[in-house]
């Protein structure tokens, strides 16, 4: 049976998320899919530069890639590794702890490690001179979020004292002529606080602990990475080298001091220089088949030499075509909340009452051309909801044609969002990128860097995610699974009341003397997955109440388990709404969408494009 829930008593609301979108009189379409088109890049540019018409692209779609990393910038970086991998034309990247620079005896007071001899300057710059990268590991390589009395710091690192390690290192390395791009954290200790004080001052970050190989197109502040010492195998390595060629992944390895016999202790960090050299020559094999490539870790994130929106890094404010609906909710920001790309000046999102949205300027695109787009966000805090990246596209005469949901970030956090964008059609000629904030989130966040750029060469191909609903455009009437406990006030209509993309068929919606549903299909479930609920929802009149979602769940033998209320909609306006869903047990086996429309209300509503998905 359908467990009905009247509106009154449905005050414990779960999950609640309904969320639209609006575009002048226009409501756009929100969340297509969770997973539309393979996500795209991130890559640092020049705000404002001029460049030709197509960027070109590094990483334009998915490819493996192998990276050689070092940490701390011990002697052996030069005198073993760097030959070791010369010898079979590779390079590397080297995360040099400044203050340790010239120790060359031992023992001696680096906190990395006192009993191993550090580069010096011109060592440092001479590895930078054969193609290597070097880059930060600190200034004296303390923890950044933590501390370890055991390990000689009792106390956490203050705010200004993180922005010393970073500021100060970069700095000693920019007097030597390295300009420092990348960042690894020591002992892999990083948190919310201290990853948006390093996307100031570098372009990407990498972990330690964080031991997956990267998905294209990466998040350029939390690269993984796979700690490679002594106990670990050269086979384990190749292993890890055949899952990126297989699934087109990142793989960056970390490897710490290379000796020709090392510790056999792994806690030592150390690693033979005879192993590096099997993985390097396994590595020369893969690259010279085509099969992979060698990369700094600067050059692996995806870039490009356009940049397509105006004022981008909001160094102008929130001007240049970009503008707002809601000014306490979107704020130019001058105190130092960016990214490395302009970091002064970002944009400062506080979430008020209601949904409100950033517009981005509109920029010509080609239906035949794919797109990277690009952004900084940092979400200092968050009760529910999200804030999110919806694209709305026009035609030539700029009337709005159709929209596509990209991304959305509903947990505090400090990352790369980016994401690629394909033009629905060929009637699309401009597009407009919308940032929205769902209202009474308690969301304050940073946005920052927005990029746009165009891909050369092969683009990924779109993943057209499944609709688990069936008949959810109406096409067939109220059937295929859908029925009403309500034939004369809740109706199949064909006179054009339904959603844009597909217009003539929906459900009508009117109220009646007591409380009606409209009952979806029973879809399967799996517990341990999310799910996306979009609809598009007109509502032409009302005076009382408000259109509920909710979610029944039942079990394999479909007894009703349990169910979630979703959202509730009290308004007069066409509406995109997107719900996430996610079975409350392992008991729940299928769910299934219920309209729940209410009485007295003078209702004059329809609902039409119904798509489930799973996330």
């Amino acid at each position: 049976m359908v467990k009905l829930i009247p509106l009154k008593l449905q005050h414990k609301l779960t999950s609640v998320t309904g969320r639209f979108l609006q575009i002048g009189s226009q409501m756009s379409l929100k969340k297509l899919s969770t997973l539309v088109a393979a996500i795209a890049a991130s890559g640092l540019l020049l705000l404002g530069q001029s460049a030709p018409a197509l960027a070109a692209a590094t990483w334009p779609a998915p490819a493996a890639a192998i990276s050689f990393t070092f940490d701390d910038g011990f002697a052996s970086v030069y005198t073993q590794a760097k030959p070791a991998l010369a010898k079979y034309g590779l390079n590397g990247t080297s995360y040099v702890v400044t203050d340790c620079v010239g120790m060359t005896k031992t023992p001696n007071t680096c906190r990395a490690d006192n009993d191993k001899p550090y580069m010096t300057w011109t060592q440092i710059k001479q590895l930078q001179a054969s193609g290597w990268e070097i880059g930060s590991h600190s200034k004296t390589h303390p923890y950044l979020a933590s501390s370890d009395a055991d390990d000689g710091q009792p106390n956490v690192l203050t705010p200004a004292q993180v922005e010393q390690e970073l500021s100060q290192s970069k700095a000693a390395l920019a007097a030597q002529g390295i300009n420092a791009m990348s960042f690894a954290s020591p002992y892999g200790d990083y948190n919310n606080a201290t990853l948006a004080k390093i996307a100031k001052y570098y372009q990407t970050h990498r972990g330690f602990a964080d031991t997956n190989n990267n998905q294209w197109p990466f998040n350029d502040y939390l690269l993984n990475n796979f700690p490679v010492q002594e106990g670990v195998t050269v086979d384990q390595v190749k292993a890890k080298i055949d899952d990126a060629i297989a699934n087109k992944r990142w793989l960056v390895l970390t490897f710490h001091n290379i000796a020709t016999s090392p510790s056999t202790n792994p806690d030592d960090y150390e690693y033979s220089t005879a192993k590096l050299e099997q993985i390097a020559a396994y590595v020369k094999s893969k690259q010279s088949a085509g099969l992979i490539k060698n990369t700094l870790v600067k050059n692996g994130i995806v870039k490009g030499d356009t940049n397509m929106f105006a004022n981008g890094g909001f160094e102008s404010g929130i001007s240049g075509g970009w503008s707002t609906d809601n000014t306490s909710v979107f704020k130019a920001n001058n105190a130092g909340n960016g990214n490395a790309t302009g970091p002064n000046k970002s944009v400062a999102v506080t979430a008020g009452p209601t949904t409100a949205h950033l517009y981005s300027p509109k920029v010509t695109v080609n239906s035949a051309q794919s797109y990277l787009i690009k952004s900084y966000l940092n979400v200092a805090a968050i009760k529910s909801g999200e804030i999110g990246y919806y694209i709305d596209e026009y035609d030539a005469s700029g009337n709005w044609v159709s929209g596509q949901w990209k991304k959305a970030e509903n947990a505090a956090f400090v990352e790369g969002i980016n994401f690629s964008y394909t033009p629905s059609s060929t009637a699309v000629k401009q597009a407009q990128l919308q940032i929205y904030v769902t209202g009474n989130s308690g969301i304050k966040a940073f946005i920052d860097g927005f990029f746009m750029f165009a891909l050369n060469g092969a683009t990924p191909t779109p993943v057209t995610p499944t609709n688990l609903v069936a008949n959810g455009t109406f096409d067939a009437g109220i059937s295929g699974g859908w029925s009403t406990n309500s034939q004369s006030t809740i109706t199949a209509d064909q006179n054009n009341n339904g959603s844009p993309a597909n217009p003539v068929n929906s459900v009508r919606l009117t109220s009646a003397t007591q409380e009606r549903h409209l009952f979806g299909p029973n879809v399967a479930v799996n517990s341990g997955k999310s799910y996306t609920i979009a609809s598009y929802l007109s509502v032409k009149a009302i005076t009382a109440g408000e259109i509920g979602y909710y979610i029944d769940e039942y079990d394999a033998s479909g007894n009703w388990v349990s169910g979630q209320w979703k959202s509730g909609i009290s308004t007069v306006g066409a509406k995109e709404l997107s719900l996430q869903y996610s079975p409350s047990s392992t008991a729940v086996a299928y769910a299934s969408l219920q309209i729940i429309v209410p009485a007295n209300a003078s209702l004059n509503a329809y609902i039409d494009h119904i798509r489930w998905y799973q996330n």
